[in-house]
């Protein structure tokens, strides 16, 4: 079997420098000789970036126009995993499988924090900005956007949409890590039943910004995505 690139795809704020990169996803064991796709979303790592939210309208077309032809596998960690889950429902052939943390019920609504972040983002961090969005802008500066196009982000209408339906399909090649700490993803309940017979890992700690550094995050993905990596059923709980 031809071994298939990783596409790494960041979440809202962060970039593939500093969301991937600089937590050693790029050497970690299991993805030895892969090659992977460096991209960033659009609106992130570019201070010239636009700040009309009409130009962050189909953040999962705008990432398919940037992908190779042949099939790739995909670690989507929060918004990156919204929109990896929309590239496998519009183009199955294309995707062979899925490693997503940080992602969870939150898939099926906007995010309750994004006009308090966006607040956050245009008018500077308060000693009123709610702890969760406050962690959040300051997690943003590591990827050097710009925050007014990170504002444009949240303020675009919401996308990607993803039909519960269609995700029961894409279960068997999909592992799903979270943490009980994530403020963020949890609950993660309807997407889990929404996908029966994917690889859950559930993890005691640690919160929604510090997975992409974590080391099981990054270790379970990549050993998932080997070529040879059996697949599907739960994985027991770290303690």
């Amino acid at each position: 079997m031809t071994t298939p690139p990783i596409l790494l795809l960041h979440g809202w704020g962060g970039s593939f420098a500093s969301s991937f990169e600089a937590h050693g996803w790029t050497a970690a064991p299991a993805a030895a000789n892969r090659t992977f796709i460096r991209m960033d979303l659009p609106g992130h790592a570019d201070p010239d970036a636009p700040l009309d939210p009409a130009a962050y309208a189909d953040l999962a077309a705008s990432v398919a126009a940037r992908l190779p032809p042949e099939p790739v596998d995909i670690v989507g960690y929060s918004l990156g995993a919204k929109i990896a889950l929309a590239l496998a429902i519009a183009s199955p052939d294309k995707v062979r499988r899925l490693a997503l943390f940080g992602i969870g019920d939150n898939l099926f609504a906007p995010e309750p924090a994004a006009d308090v972040i966006v607040e956050a983002l245009e008018r500077g961090v308060t000693a009123d900005t709610p702890a969760l969005a406050k962690g959040l802008v300051e997690d943003s500066q590591a990827s050097g956007s710009n925050p007014l196009a990170l504002a444009a982000v949240l303020r675009r209408r919401p996308n990607p949409v993803v039909d519960a339906t269609a995700l029961a399909d894409l279960a068997s090649r999909t592992m799903l890590i979270n943490s009980s700490d994530d403020r963020v993803a949890q609950p993660d309940e309807r997407l889990r039943i929404a996908m029966p017979g994917l690889t859950y890992v559930r993890l005691n700690g640690p919160g929604h910004v510090a997975l992409p550094g974590d080391a099981d995050v990054r270790r379970l993905s990549t050993e998932f995505l080997r070529v040879d990596a059996p697949h599907s059923g739960d994985v027991p709980d770290r303690k």
